[in-house]
């Protein structure tokens, strides 16, 4: 009775996620197939799925707010999101839940004394989350900044929109996107009768959430070619390079895409081994 009720959760919740993403253009057909089967196989591995859920919903949010605006200093993307931009957000995540499963069983509280590998795999999965929401959060709310950011490697000036561009606003948005999945995290586990230690899911969410996005700016100055309209004035969308825009930073070796996995990956490596620093 117990997995039915998981499953019919998971199936509704997923077809929700999914449906609500078409329907509102930020998901391509084959992107809320992707979704879909991404946010059913999260909740049926564990109710820490919902935290995928959380980062979506949150996520979701802060692309549209004041989109118009935030045109003005970056051509936008397609909003409509395709399988690799939904796999690069949830694939390590999934894995991890699929690994704590196997060799872990159900969820538990996290406790090093007590069950270590199933711990280390659950901060790795805060970790993953955490770094997907605050790095969102910086590149969509940091672009409201009142002033130009610095580049992460340079610290010089540059256009809105930069890859590896970085500001008090983006940085003070990477904190609150990683303490939205920590405290998610505190609330997921009350909520299913684990012990809990509020203060502790917090400040690693926060911590790691930071982070990741750190890294990811730094990927994204070095690895990620950003080039700059100089007749819109505006960073070209995927960077691509056009005769009226000007290179401003990076070498054209990986896409946004691949960032974002690349320091998924990092941080979730990270969060598994410094997980004891935080609870124990």
């Amino acid at each position: 009775m117990e997995l039915l009720k998981q499953t019919f959760l998971a199936f509704a919740i997923a077809s929700l996620m999914a449906l609500r993403g078409y329907k509102r253009k930020s998901l391509t057909s084959k992107g809320a197939v992707t979704a879909w089967i991404v946010g059913f196989s999260s909740i049926m591995l564990g109710m820490r799925g919902f935290l995928l859920l959380l980062f979506y919903l949150v996520g979701t949010k802060a692309t549209k707010y004041k989109a118009t605006l935030k045109s003005k200093f970056e051509e936008m993307d397609a909003s409509c999101r395709g399988p690799g931009q939904v796999l690069a957000c949830s694939v390590i995540g999934i894995l991890i839940q699929t690994i704590h499963f196997v060799y872990c069983g159900k969820e538990c509280s996290i406790d090093f004394e007590d069950s270590q590998l199933a711990s280390s795999l659950t901060c790795a999965l805060i970790a993953h989350h955490a770094t997907n929401l605050a790095d969102t959060l910086s590149s969509e709310l940091g672009i409201l900044s009142k002033s130009d950011p610095i580049l992460i490697t340079t610290l010089q000036r540059v256009p809105r929109g930069t890859n590896g561009g970085c500001s008090l606003t983006g940085l003070g948005c990477s904190m609150l996107g990683g303490s939205l999945i920590g405290f998610g995290v505190y609330l997921i586990d009350t909520l299913s009768g684990l012990d809990a230690r509020p203060i502790a899911c917090i400040l690693f969410g926060t911590i790691l959430g930071t982070t990741g996005s750190i890294i990811d700016s730094v990927l994204g100055a070095t690895l990620q070619v950003t080039y700059f309209d100089e007749e819109k004035k505006v960073i070209s969308a995927n960077s691509l390079k056009r005769n009226n825009a000007k290179k401003i930073a990076g070498m054209d070796i990986l896409s946004n895409t691949q960032v974002n996995l690349v320091s998924v990956m990092m941080t979730s490596a990270l969060g598994f081994c410094i997980g004891p620093l935080f609870f124990r």
